[in-house]
């Protein structure tokens, strides 16, 4: 080979392995940026079903409580929900 022709042929060589680098790190950060996403979405969601798990749970005291201090009116208001649940099931079956 000529003089020329290595050195073209290793310039073409490092100039692929300096790529090859470039996309390796850049593969890296865009998983490493991935894993941080899941991560923020994955607290994310387990606020929201703490959240929603103790908002749950106060609707049902407070539902509790109504029933204890209403009971006529709950038993009617039952009444009534089952009659109309009852209609509108029977008008499409």
């Amino acid at each position: 080979m000529t003089n020329s022709a290595e050195t073209q042929q290793q310039t073409k060589g490092s100039t692929g392995s300096a790529a090859g680098n470039a996309s390796g790190n850049l593969t890296g950060r865009v998983k490493e940026q991935a894993a941080q996403t899941v991560q923020q979405a994955q607290e994310q969601i387990d606020a929201g079903l703490q959240y929603s798990s103790g908002e749950m749970q106060r609707f049902a005291k407070e539902g509790q409580e109504f029933v204890k201090k209403n009971p006529g009116l709950a038993v009617a208001g039952a009444l009534g929900a089952g009659v109309l649940l009852g209609l509108a099931m029977r008008s499409r079956f």
